[in-house]
């Protein structure tokens, strides 16, 4: 297979190119994109003479992790009525029905009014403060509307993130105030109001009491849960990781007393330009996550040739590779998964990254991907070869290339060897 070299994106051809000529190849320019977004936004929401917002909030809570432990805090409030504002901060209805224009518009649509706090902030428990309504707008099960007095006229943001959905204009804000009554879940209230409870099994109540994994990290940033001296702000770019980390490594103890599976099972899914094939493989639990970087996506504008990574951990479930979000959001959609049919396994996930994801728009479509992914029907293989025979017809990158980078897939076929050898 022949990969094309791309030209460099740099900032000269940025300016060259004015989002119009795409001359860096992509099929649309997200910062351009972004930007006609967040100026619709700010003539679409109303600001009063003296700087006062009136919308609602999804609700929306991103904690920043710039100048910790002095961090910005962001309330999100949406350019349309209240009843139709959840869609702006709801993950799980993008998934198959959002474009990542559709996306990354919407995000961008979102004026995010900010205010600078020490995380410790989160110990003063009810202290009457712009703090503490932002913290009950955060934990709504439904939108609510929000009355902001910012500092100064709001401006587009023109950066992309990793790991968090793209962001809208933003500005600093004076005082912040919920109108109307929070709903709340009595577990959510029950968690929150428990000042003994520890963080982690928060986390683990919360998740298995049916909140979304959404919430719990909304609420998780906003210095909701643990014990009241211990409580702090938590930069949404860890949180989102802690919480898929805490959850996954439950779910991992609990299908370890699990049967293995029978046969070996294997499940594809693509969305947003992002291809995965997940194996299952007849096996006590272990997990790998192949990740592959075509040339042309957003972090890969200058290479080659495929840019592969490769992470796993074996049955004590420790991490051989470096801390990735994207491996843990992923890990969690396969094991939510194995835990719903009662068995364990050997995993090998692969996520082919294309071209088309010409903008990052967080880790939610991973997991979200991974969960829709177990609601097709698997292809069922007798040998571990011909499912990798299945996947070539799939992948853009040679399977030859993926054996060579797999611990798994290596050991795995090993054994088969060896196993018909005594036959």
């Amino acid at each position: 297979m022949v990969f094309k070299m791309p030209g460099r994106i740099t900032p000269e051809l940025c300016v060259k190119c004015k989002g119009v000529r795409r001359l860096c190849g992509k099929p649309v320019c997200p910062i351009l994109l972004r930007f006609k977004a967040s100026v619709r936004t700010l003539s679409q929401i109303k600001i009063e003479g003296d700087n006062i917002v009136f919308g609602p909030t999804p609700p929306t809570l991103i904690v920043g992790e710039g100048g910790y432990p002095e961090v910005n805090v962001y309330s999100g409030i949406a350019p349309v009525d209240e009843g139709d504002a959840k869609i702006f901060d709801n993950p799980v209805e993008w998934w198959g029905k959002l474009s990542l224009k559709g996306i990354v518009e919407l995000r961008s649509s979102l004026l995010l009014p900010r205010a600078k706090y020490r995380i410790t902030i989160a110990k003063y428990f009810n202290y009457p403060s712009s703090f503490h309504e932002l913290q009950l707008a955060s934990v709504s099960l439904r939108p609510i509307d929000t009355e902001v007095k910012l500092k100064k006229k709001p401006l587009p943001i023109l950066r992309f993130d990793g790991l968090l959905a793209p962001l809208g204009p933003t500005a600093p804000f004076q005082k912040l105030r919920v109108i109307g009554n929070p709903k709340l879940t009595k577990v959510v209230e029950r968690v929150i109001y428990d000042t003994d409870l520890k963080a982690l099994n928060a986390v683990i109540e919360l998740y298995t009491k049916g909140v979304s994994i959404y919430d719990i990290i909304r609420i998780f940033s906003a210095g909701l849960l643990g014990r009241l001296n211990e409580r702090k702000l938590v930069p949404t770019r860890w949180s989102i990781t802690a919480v898929d980390v805490i959850v996954g490594n439950k779910l991992v103890k609990e299908i370890r007393n699990n049967q293995p599976i029978s046969e070996i099972l294997l499940y594809n899914v693509t969305y947003l330009g992002n291809h995965f094939e997940i194996l299952l493989l007849p096996s006590i639990y272990s997990f790998e996550m192949i990740e592959i970087w075509l040339p042309s996506t957003p972090w890969t504008a200058t290479s080659m040739k495929p840019i592969i990574i490769e992470n796993y951990e074996l049955w004590d479930a420790k991490l051989r590779g470096e801390m990735d979000g994207g491996y843990y959001a992923l890990r969690l959609g396969v094991l939510e998964n194995l835990y719903k049919i009662k068995r364990q396994a050997s995993i090998v996930a692969i996520r082919e990254i294309r071209p088309d994801y010409y903008a990052p728009v967080g880790n939610w479509h991973i997991r979200e991907s991974a969960r829709k992914a177990f609601l097709k029907k698997p292809e069922k293989f007798a040998t571990v070869e011909e499912a990798l025979e299945s996947m070539r017809t799939r992948l853009k990158t040679p399977v030859e290339y993926i054996v060579k980078k797999s611990i798994l897939l290596r050991n795995m076929l090993r054994q088969g060897k060896i196993i018909d050898y005594f036959k």
